[in-house]
């Protein structure tokens, strides 16, 4: 087995962006240069005709035209050329013949095609459904109402559902986009639009101006009865696009929008190449948001806020998604991955980009230091068997999808931090700005970021960052010290970390360890720890080391008992980011099995006597991740009884209601303590939650938007029938959808099995949008505490639920719903099923979830036994 060390470089470099040799499964020897499409939907018939011509350049002799198309039907072809040829300029061309695997068309011609430019003019129809795929409708309320409207989701691949094309993103081309509509219809694409001209039969037709050189996956198309907000900002139209009435819901985001793009204008030395900024919000869309170069479309929750009814978790939300999505328009759209192994130059930038702006504008969030959620999930998974590198092969469309995931988004931004970090902001910024005007309008590797990074730094940054992207998992290191040392010397050294992992690989990484005395972060040093060999640095003795000072490594760290020790009593001294990863980091060594359940809890213990809002929060994850593995367990009723009792005074000294000098992280952590406490069963917090629901019935003024949610979901949780329908007229009344969300919530919480199988057949109506009907099987197997009735229901009535999803949502779906179980026979069933059921695209999700299932019982076994011990001494 070969054991990687990054002193003397990465083995398999990757190489920088050329396109002959980018990986994809097309041809290259004919290359599109310009589309031109006229499309024209018939939402009445649920279809589409369209016409294209697409001006293409043949670079080697070929007789074959292979483009992506899939679930169209062709109708005619011409090829129109400019050399002579036995047949003349114009040829008609053969029948396609289709491939519905590989997704392809393929027109086989008589003669060979020798090198010039072509015009290719192709017809074809379509058909439109309500998944988020393609060319799509999105069906929404409006006073009780039923209305929809189109938009598209072509990432990762689904531009072909639309037209016939090359769609992998090296393949960049400009597109002109016309399309015929109802007059009563706006119509919104990446470029501005002409004024429309009526034809015949009340419908009239947009033309959009031409696009700059992009991937067919970044086109957009949304066409619906929309109310529009505007605005500018440096020169360029600003526009926010939303269903009806809900205009004043979408001016925080219109504000937000504005910082973000002036900051993003001065930090990538690049401004924003197009005339115009759209941003439209839909309540049924393929993502959270969709990065549309010019044209973002928006799932609603995302985008809209009203400050009389939402909560501080939707406002920030709002500002976060708007700033990922914004830096995409660098990331992802003006360069753009050259194959989907490099998503994370999309992804991982975005997240980490969107993170910056968001900390930059909205301080007192402290959203850097709560990013730790969302690295330690990433890191939770990248220690398991079914992690991947941040660069993964890519050899299909499945493949590509499965890509949107946590190590690309969550480990991709955390390693960016730590390059950062590493190598100064300034040094680390003039390097994104030297990438940026290199590879406008063009495609890029990971080695092109890298090489500029170089540049900007004068550093070895491929050589130390090639294992943080190139190889899984991560490394622990461990602090020490060493019986022949003076007691004065500290030792690291690294070595992979793994969970419930057999026989991994022992990988070795380049990590720049900040590490110093505890609460001391002006005296750290940075070690950059190469190989296996232990690095030493002196201390004074007896004094508290920490590593991973400010939590800007993407690594753990265990430390040797003395060490450990020194740490806890040294507790009240270190800066919050530093108690929050001693906190994340002993856990996992818990899950590990390298640290014990009693060496957290009284960490915990400690740290809980004078919590920061940030640090309880991840103390009630981890006793909600406990309750979860004690379900059905005879200690479960006795756990959350002391859990209770651990939580009650913190919500009583926040109280129900918010203090006028509160910041929002105690607003937060209001919602979280009522929420968790009424999961508990606490008889005072379901008093509460309900006498609050009985008056918001009478006047929803009196709910304030941070308590609708844990209110909503305790009254559900303790329902009986009575409740139930009242909370399911609520929610198939309620307009704003993010009410609506949450009153479903509240449904799929209910603990009576009656009432749960009432909330599972509300998966099969129409009352909600299609994928948000069919995940609530899934909620109520995990929130609901109902995993075999959810899995009974899901298997009597699995064809309708996939039909309302999107490929995404359809490779998810039944290992989503198993995520409820804890019992490893659950895991065979999962397997055995998806071999004999389901296609092979679900199988990686089927191999994490069959993971999961097998260490939580692991787990349970180990570790469970040891944490009753603990909570039933402190009783």
């Amino acid at each position: 087995m070969i054991v990687f060390s990054f002193a003397a470089g990465f083995a398999h470099a990757e190489e920088p962006f050329s396109f002959e040799n980018t990986p994809g499964k097309l041809p290259k020897d004919i290359v599109p240069i310009r589309y031109s499409i006229d499309l024209a939907p018939d939402l009445d018939r649920a279809t589409f005709f369209g016409e294209e011509v697409i001006e293409v350049d043949v670079e080697r002799p070929t007789q074959k035209i292979v483009l992506n198309s899939l679930g169209l039907e062709i109708t005619r072809g011409t090829l129109i050329t400019t050399v002579a040829t036995s047949r003349g300029g114009a040829l008609a061309l053969p029948a396609p013949e289709i491939d519905a695997a590989e997704q392809t068309a393929t027109f086989h011609l008589k003669e060979i095609l020798p090198p010039t430019r072509y015009i290719i003019r192709l017809s074809f129809t379509g058909k439109l459904t309500e998944a988020p795929e393609g060319l799509y409708i999105s069906r929404f309320q409006k006073d009780g109402k039923d209305r929809r409207a189109l938009a598209t989701q072509f990432e990762a691949t689904d531009a072909r559902r639309m037209f016939p094309c090359w769609d992998e993103p090296v393949f960049k081309a400009t597109f002109s986009l016309a399309v015929t509509v109802p007059s009563r219809f706006q119509v919104v694409s990446n470029m501005p639009a002409s004024e429309p001209k009526e034809v015949i039969g009340g419908l009239v037709n947009y033309h959009f101006a031409e696009t700059p050189k992009m991937s067919t996956y970044l086109l957009a198309l949304c066409i619906g009865d929309f109310e529009k907000l505007e605005d500018e900002i440096d020169g360029i139209k600003l526009r926010i696009f939303i269903t009806p009435g809900k205009l004043d819901q979408a001016r925080y985001a219109m504000e937000a929008t504005k910082k973000v793009l002036q900051y993003y204008n001065d930090y990538f030395g690049v401004k924003y190449p197009l005339p115009k900024l759209d941003q439209v919000a839909l309540p049924s869309t393929g993502a959270g948001g969709m990065e549309n170069w010019g044209c973002i479309v928006f799932n609603d929750n995302a985008l809209l806020y009203d400050p009389a009814t939402s909560s501080q978790q939707t406002k920030e939300r709002v500002f976060a998604v708007v700033a990922h999505e914004i830096a995409h328009q660098w990331f992802g759209d003006l360069v753009t991955m050259a194959w989907w192994d490099n998503l994370w130059l999309n992804e991982g930038f975005a997240s980490w980009m969107g993170t910056k702006a968001t900390d930059h504008f909205n301080p007192e969030w402290k959203v850097w230091l709560r990013a730790s959620e969302s690295k330690n999930w990433a890191m939770r998974l990248d220690s398991r068997a079914t992690t991947h590198p941040i660069q993964q092969r890519i050899a299909n469309e499945s493949q590509a999808i499965d890509s949107f995931d946590e190590i690309t988004y969550s480990k991709g931004q955390s390693v960016l931090r730590m390059i950062e970090s590493w190598l100064g902001e300034e040094p680390f910024r003039d390097g994104i700005r030297g990438y940026m005007k290199a590879h406008a309008y063009s495609s890029s590797t990971t080695a092109d970021l890298w090489r500029a990074l170089e540049e900007s730094s004068g550093k070895p940054v491929h050589e130390f960052a090639a294992g943080w992207t190139e190889q899984p998992g991560f490394p622990v290191v461990r602090v020490g010290e060493q019986p022949e040392l003076p007691d004065t010397v500290t030792t690291l050294s690294q070595e992979r970390f793994t969970i419930h992992q057999a026989n991994a690989a022992p990988l070795l990484w380049q990590i720049p360890v900040v590490v110093g005395p505890a609460g001391d972060p002006l005296h750290g040093t940075v070690l950059l720890l190469k190989g296996s060999a232990p690095e030493k640095e002196t201390f004074e003795a007896d004094v508290a080391i920490k590593a991973n000072l400010g939590d800007q490594g993407y690594y753990r760290s265990q430390y040797s008992a003395p060490h450990f020790k020194r740490l806890r009593k040294a507790v009240p001294h270190l800066a919050e980011a530093d108690r929050l990863n001693l906190l994340n980091d002993t856990w996992a060594l818990v899950e590990a099995g390298r640290m014990s359940p009693a060496d957290y809890f009284n960490l915990a213990d400690t740290i809980a006597d004078q919590p920061t809002p940030t640090e309880l929060g991840d103390i009630i994850r981890v006793l909600a991740s406990i309750d979860t593995m004690e379900r059905g367990a005879e200690n479960q009723a006795g756990f959350r009884a002391w859990a209770i009792r651990f939580l009650k005074p913190h919500l009583a000294q926040l109280g129900w209601d918010a203090k006028p000098d509160e910041t929002p992280l105690d607003s937060n952590l209001r919602a979280s303590l009522i929420q968790t406490l009424g999961l508990f069963g606490d008889p005072a917090t379901v008093h509460e939650a309900r006498a609050r629901f009985i008056v918001y019935l009478e006047n929803p003024a009196s709910l304030a938007g941070n308590l609708r949610g844990p209110v909503f979901f305790t009254v559900g949780r303790n329902a009986d029938e009575a409740t139930w329908d009242k909370l399911h007229s609520l929610a198939k009344n309620a307009d704003s959808f993010e009410q609506k969300r949450a009153l479903y919530a509240a449904l799929t919480s209910v603990r009576d099995p009656a009432l749960a199988s009432k909330t599972l057949a509300l998966a099969l109506t129409n009352e909600l949008i299609a994928p948000d009907a069919a995940r609530i099987v899934g909620r109520v197997s995990f929130d609901g505490e109902h995993p075999e009735l959810a899995w009974d229901f899901a298997r009597e009535h699995l064809e309708a639920l996939l039909a309302k999803l999107s490929a995404l949502g359809v490779n998810d779906y039944v290992p989503g719903i198993f995520r409820g179980f804890t019992d490893a026979t659950r895991a065979d069933e999962l397997e055995a099923f998806a071999k004999k059921n389901l296609p092979p695209a679900v199988a990686h999700s089927v191999a994490k979830t069959a993971d999961e299932i097998r260490f939580q019982a692991e787990f349970k076994q180990r570790a469970l036994p040891e944490i009753d011990a603990w909570w039933k001494e402190k009783k």
